[in-house]
């Protein structure tokens, strides 16, 4: 019986999100293949579309309907202020480390190749050293004693999102581009990265690490790892190199998502960092 109990939680908290994590690198890579006429606009909102499926109202379905006990996911919001007073914290660490976006382009090489990846991931890894330090005076918090649901707010911002954007974007882009890094990259990617496949994986592998109190385990360095391939892997050829940075932000987002103990500061710092690709294209 013992035996069935962990093979059952094994496939439960560790292969069910690997194969999600799969569904959606498909999902992603065969957007383009649908058999109908888009619109460079419409190809946008379908894409939006897909994401707030597959990263937001997925990983609540999956959450709702397979667990009994929630307050580990991260899903239920204590104070805003407190989660974006880290957030804060942590950007002033990881806001000025985006210049080196600026240097890697100086220099003559792209993000997306392997010295300008290396070099990002060499100064977001400091940031994931540093930022333990930064934050350590915040009071640790664990999980939310009282579940609320504002959660599905921010699941309808997103889709107003997608909304918006279907109505918008030949005139004003930037408005649903600036919802749609805060809404549906912000919140999905954390939702289902830090949120249901970290807490998932923490749930079966423990969290037997700490640093500076705040404990963690294999659960943030698998779901930071399935974080960087998939940003390689929903484009052909894959983006190897991008997958190593976007490893190291992962280990960042997912330290903040532990010592907040829910997802809303690293929704908040991953908004943030992200901001600037509002304007780069």
């Amino acid at each position: 019986m013992q035996n069935q109990n962990l093979q059952h939680s094994f496939g439960k908290h560790v292969i069910l999100p690997f194969v999600i994590w799969v569904v959606i690198i498909v999902v992603f890579l065969h957007i383009k293949d649908i058999p109908y006429e888009f619109s460079d606009k419409d190809y946008i909102v379908v894409r939006y579309f897909a994401k707030v499926v597959m990263t937001i109202l997925l990983p609540l379905v999956l959450i709702h309907l397979l667990f009994k006990s929630k307050n580990d996911f991260g899903i239920y919001f204590p104070k805003y202020s407190d989660s974006f007073k880290l957030a804060i914290l942590a950007y002033a660490i990881g806001g000025p480390a985006g210049m080196t976006f600026w240097l890697v382009e100086s220099l003559g090489w792209k993000f997306q190749d392997w010295p300008g990846a290396i070099l990002l991931s060499i100064v977001y890894f400091i940031v994931f050293l540093l930022i333990p330090k930064v934050t350590q005076k915040i009071p640790l918090r664990n999980h939310l004693e009282s579940p609320n649901r504002q959660i599905l707010l921010f699941a309808v911002f997103s889709i107003a999102t997608v909304i918006i954007a279907y109505l918008t974007y030949e005139y004003i882009p930037i408005i649903s581009k600036i919802l749609y890094y805060i809404f549906i990259v912000g919140l999905g990617e954390e939702l289902l990265f830090r949120g249901y496949i970290q807490s998932s994986f923490n749930r079966y592998f423990g969290k037997p690490f700490h640093i500076k109190g705040v404990q963690f385990g294999w659960g943030l360095i698998l779901s930071a790892l399935l974080f960087g391939l998939i940003h390689a892997l929903i484009v052909m050829p894959p983006l190897w190199p991008w997958a190593l940075f976007t490893f190291v932000f992962g280990l960042t987002l997912g330290f903040v998502r532990e010592k907040d103990g829910s997802i809303l500061a690293a929704v908040f710092l991953h908004a943030m960092m992200d901001m600037p690709l509002v304007f780069m294209s």
